[in-house]
């Protein structure tokens, strides 16, 4: 069977390289608007705007909203599930686990504090805040885990829209949610 962490082997290091948060508020390239479509588009999305958050408070806002698509949330879980069924099938139940908890953890412990040094730096304290934004950022990097480990050469014509949100958060952005056919991204 085949190791998954040949599949995930770069992640510890686009982990380490990212620049997390520290672009958040600032407008986006060229490029990052392109990973945004790149995110949108396979997941049906491709006729929502984007709309550019420039505040931790209008963020956290927009994140406590409670009028977010939920066509966009189970979009994005209905991939996450089939994704990790063809990892699980490519290289074992047990194994995707063990792969996919130690990213996570090496993940989370970098965005935290990342996070609350860019909101120290917008001038918020809010560790709730604070944690959502991590929290955002570490199942970023689980999804996009898992597309890389289900990824073969048979499947990578429908996009990989979490290795497009992945760069986003490694950019320095915070990509917010689908609210109102909007796409927010801090």
């Amino acid at each position: 069977m085949p190791d998954p962490l040949e599949a995930l082997a770069d992640f510890p290091d686009r982990l380490r390289t990212a620049s997390w948060f520290s672009m958040v508020g600032d407008p986006l390239t060229v490029a990052e608007r392109t990973d945004a479509a790149d995110y949108l588009n396979p997941l049906g999305f491709a006729n929502v705007a984007l709309s550019e958050i420039t505040s931790w408070e209008a963020a956290e806002t927009c994140i406590k909203a409670t009028d977010w698509e939920t066509e966009w949330w189970d979009a994005e879980e209905k991939r996450r599930a089939a994704l990790l069924v063809q990892a699980e099938e490519r290289f074992g139940k047990l194994t995707m686990l063990e792969a996919l908890t130690s990213i996570s953890e090496q993940v989370s412990d970098r965005v935290h504090g990342a996070a609350a040094l860019a909101a120290t730096g917008g001038g918020i304290a809010d560790q709730g805040l604070t944690r959502a934004a991590a929290g955002a950022a570490t199942m970023a990097c689980y999804h996009a885990a898992v597309e890389a480990a289900a990824s073969t050469a048979a499947n990578t014509t429908n996009g990989k829209p979490f290795a497009a949100k992945f760069r986003l958060f490694a950019a320095g952005h915070w990509p917010l949610c689908v609210r109102g056919a909007t796409f927010y991204v801090f």
